[in-house]
């Protein structure tokens, strides 16, 4: 008579184990569902993503915080402007730089335009934190590392810290580019920016 009891026990703690196991796997499954609801619920990315970009392209646009820019990349350096400010024939751009690190290696930066259309290039207000090329001067663009065969002039300039302490800040401003318009040119400008080289483990944006 104590035989069918002591089945009877195993049954019951068998299906107590079970039933317990089956709770036990279900709740990983509430837990990776409230997980990919957070994930979702993303902000918008970035407009621009990469090694080349546009400095005339959507530069009407607001530029996105650096805080939603956080949401998508843990580390990144951006370079973007606002429009070409025109005086008449007389144009300036300001090229600007920002990151989520105030202080990293550097960056390797050209920007590429077309001399059909802006002439009398002048450099002015480079940033001197750490700058390592020498004499930024306008040149031809021979490599046509933006792939635009529109553009044929190219600046480069690169900025490297050996004490990971470039630019100092989250927010600078990079170069001012004043130029003319070329007689005769179109209304659609030209200027691309390419990258060389950027702070290990951070995403690259060029452009807004």
């Amino acid at each position: 008579m104590k035989l069918p009891m002591k089945i009877s026990t195993l049954l019951l703690i068998l299906l107590s184990i079970n039933f317990v196991a089956c709770l036990g796997e279900k709740a990983p499954e509430t837990t990776e569902t409230t997980e990919t609801t957070e994930t979702t619920e993303t902000t918008e990315t970035p407009v621009y993503d990469g090694v080349i970009g546009s400095a005339i392209e959507d530069c009407d646009k607001s530029l996105a915080s650096i805080s939603v820019f956080e949401q998508v990349y843990s580390d990144f350096q951006q370079v973007h402007n606002n429009c070409i400010e025109w005086d008449g024939n007389n144009g300036k751009l300001v090229v600007k730089y920002r990151s989520s690190d105030a202080n990293v290696t550097g960056l390797g930066l050209s920007i590429h335009y077309s001399s059909a259309q802006l002439n009398n290039i002048e450099i002015n207000d480079v940033l001197e934190n750490d700058l390592i090329t020498k004499n930024v001067t306008s040149e031809r663009d021979k490599d046509n590392e933006d792939g635009d065969s529109s553009t044929d002039m190219v600046i480069d300039m690169a900025w490297a810290s050996i004490s990971t302490n470039w630019p100092g800040q989250k927010e600078v401003n990079l170069v001012t580019l004043e130029f003319t318009k070329e007689s005769g040119a179109q209304i659609d400008y030209v200027m691309n920016y390419t990258s060389s080289s950027n702070a290990a483990g951070f995403e690259l944006i060029v452009g807004k």
